[in-house]
């Protein structure tokens, strides 16, 4: 008997916070300008990064790096996180034949030390009775598995492709699959500045045994891209 799925995505991005130059138990200053002088400072209590004139400033990239010269260029930073679905839809399995589907995230951001993609589900896969579910895959963020068929019953996630993936998630066909969390935790990272949208292709794959009850399953997934300087 045929059985059917649909996954709910929910989009949810960060805002990117600068670090603070200067600070301390009882304030911060975002930057200084000396302008006869300069450097990296400190003490027991405070760190102090100061500017010495401003002869050039402004902000210069190109194809793979980015600039920014002049007093202390304190600006936001800004994060940006899309999926091509907000919606997928896995369509009907067969019990012992598990069913793929893929999600394409894009982050665009200019923090110079990357990004951080989180995850979190609202529940398991359940069905419209509002009571019946399907069980986590085996593996975890932490240690994915492969998936063993007919073995390895429940929804998981692999990553299928992306900048600096994680060799613990397997590669085609081989692929590596953890179950989704119940509170948000990163399952991938991207060091460094990159010009332009990041792709990471996130896979998902289910499967149930034959006596699982028969009707529409659905959870919602979110993703939050986190950035840093």
């Amino acid at each position: 008997m045929k059985k059917y799925f649909l996954l709910l995505l929910v989009v949810c991005a960060y805002p990117l916070v600068t670090d603070a130059q200067m600070q301390g138990t009882t304030y911060k200053i975002d930057a200084d300008s000396i302008n006869s002088g300069g450097g990296l400072g400190s003490s027991e209590s405070y760190n102090m990064n100061s500017t010495l004139a401003e002869a050039i400033n402004g902000e210069g990239s190109g194809a793979s790096y980015k600039t920014k010269a002049g007093f202390q260029y304190m600006v936001n930073s800004y994060l940006t996180l899309t999926v091509d679905n907000n919606t997928e839809d896995l369509g009907s399995l067969l019990p012992g034949s598990p069913i793929t589907g893929q999600t394409t995230a894009t982050v665009t951001t200019d923090a110079w030390n990357g990004y951080a993609l989180e995850v979190a589900k609202d529940h398991k896969m359940r069905h419209s009775d509002g009571l019946t579910e399907i069980p986590d895959a085996n593996g975890s963020i932490m240690t994915p598995l492969l998936w063993q068929s007919p073995d390895n019953f429940g929804f998981g996630f692999t990553i299928i492709s992306g900048t600096g993936v994680d060799v613990k998630w397997g590669s085609n066909p081989n692929y590596k699959y953890a179950a989704f969390p119940d509170l948000a935790t990163t399952f991938h990272s991207k060091s460094g500045y990159q010009s332009g949208g990041d792709n990471t292709v996130i896979g998902y794959k289910v499967d149930t045994l034959a006596s699982q009850k028969s009707g529409a399953y659905s959870c919602v997934v979110t993703y939050t891209a986190v950035g840093s300087l």
